[in-house]
Formats: C-alpha cells, structure tokens, sequence
C-alpha cells in the first residue's frame, strides 16, 4: 500500500493511524476514512493523503512528512518505507517490525519503543529514543540506526537498546542510560554519559568526559570483534578493521549513580 501527502500545512497532523499496527487487512477505501488530527480538527486522511494499492506487502508513505507526528506508531511487524522527512514521535511505541527513513526524522523518535529496527538515511533532531519526561526508562529494546548526525539527548534514560550514529552526537549523549549500547561515529557534544546507571558508549573519536569518570585501563575488548562482525553481517554497520582490532580506553562511570557504566573511547 502507498500513501502519499497531497497538500502542505504548517499545523501538525498526527497521524497514529499510518502504521502497519492499523493499515494491515484494511482496504483502500477504509484507510481513506481513517482518523487523523489537524491541530485540534479531527478529519479523514483522505483529505491530507491519497492511497494507492500497489499489492505490496510493504507500506510506503511518500512526501515532505516533516509536520506529520507518529508515524508508525506501534508497530508490531510488517515493513514501512517513508520516502521523505518525518515530523516528531516517529516508531512510537514500536514493538517490532521495521521502519525504513529515506530523510531525515524528527525531534522525540522511537519513544517506548520495545523492539523492531529503525533505520534513517539522514539527520535526527534532538531527544532521539529519549524518555518522556517525568519518565525513569526510555526505549526498552530494539535497534536503531541513523547514517547521519543527531541533536541533543540520544539515548536518554534507555534500557537494553542497541543505537548507531554514523554521524556527530549533541549534547547529552546517553545521559541516565540504564542498559544498552550506543555506538558514535562521529564527533560527540558535552556531558556524554552525565548520570548514566549502567550500560555502554562506544566512541571513535575523543570524548570530552565529565569528572565522575574514572580511567580502567586500556586494551583491544574481545567482544568488540564479535559485537561489530554481527552488525556487519546483518546490514547494520561496516567497520574498518583498525576499530574492530584496536585499542580502546576504558571508564567506568559516572560516579553519582555508582561507576556502573562504562564509555570506550578508540585510542588514535
């Protein structure tokens, strides 16, 4: 199935409803009178979107979507391909299935999300797999690749999440991590890792560390070869072979909430 938007607005739309959780087995003229809201108007999809049945087992969403919020909202299986730039809550509470962003994706992605992967070919905005305010845990599980950089907050309060960032981090990087990993390619911003329980960062570039980190030791991590040959093999992440092998420094932080967590960073 193919949804395409058909006229801009400034005002958000949500739109829970383009989701493989809600489109699966419906047909053409049903999704059409699917609800969404415009500001506080709740109205048809079909006067933002038309819908094309192109007898794939694939939904894909096309268009400028930087406006449109939730956008595959509680998947639980299934594919969904978004040709264009997403607004805010994309994958919320997503439990499985797969979302595939050629664009770049909003502020508040993948929030509660359980399982499932989420993969964007561009940007990221800021609090990326974040917990909602007031909240103590973010994501819960899953996988999220993004190939190009992120804003402020990545990670913030996750829990067994695995999250790669091709490009820079802002600040704040896996700020309150309960578990998890977070692998950074690029550049980071400040305070990575402020407050984080347990879980780890994986950098290959120099982190400007908070004092409530403390220097383990220095060595080539066995797990690592292990870690990124399994994100090789499945699409994920193609490492040069000096990052695989290489040394990397380890601490063991941050000291407020015990050293359980650890950053490596990659010895240049």
């Amino acid at each position: 199935m193919k949804i395409k938007i058909k006229k801009k607005t400034n005002i958000p739309i949500e739109a829970e409803c383009i989701s493989t959780a809600v489109i699966d087995g419906l047909n053409k003229s049903q999704i059409l009178d699917l609800e969404i809201i415009e500001g506080n108007r709740k109205i048809p999809l079909k006067e933002f979107f038309t819908v094309t049945d192109d007898k794939s087992d694939v939904l894909t969403v096309e268009g400028d979507l930087s406006v449109v919020k939730y956008l595959g909202a509680k998947m639980k299986s299934g594919k969904m391909i978004i040709n264009g730039n997403t607004g805010m809550h994309l994958g919320s509470e997503m439990s499985g299935g797969t979302i595939e962003v050629n664009g770049d994706i909003g502020d508040w992605a993948a929030p509660q999300m359980s399982g499932g992967v989420i993969k964007v070919s561009g940007d990221g905005g800021h609090c990326i797999a974040c917990a909602y305010r007031g909240a103590s845990k973010g994501v819960k599980g899953g996988v999220i690749i993004i190939e190009g950089s992120v804003k402020n907050e990545i990670g913030h309060g996750m829990s067994n999440a695995l999250i790669i960032v091709k490009g820079n981090v802002g600040d704040f990087a896996g700020v309150n991590m309960n578990s998890g990993t977070i692998i950074i390619c690029g550049e980071t911003g400040i305070r990575t890792g402020a407050g984080m329980k347990r879980g780890t960062i994986i950098s290959l570039n120099e982190i400007k560390l908070l004092p409530g980190f403390t220097y383990d030791c220095e060595y080539s991590p066995s797990f690592f070869s292990l870690l990124f040959r399994n994100l090789k093999d499945k699409g994920f992440l193609n490492m040069q072979s000096k990052y695989i092998n290489g040394n990397y420094r380890r601490y063991s932080g941050d000291a407020v909430e015990l050293n359980k967590g650890e950053i490596f960073i990659f010895n240049n």
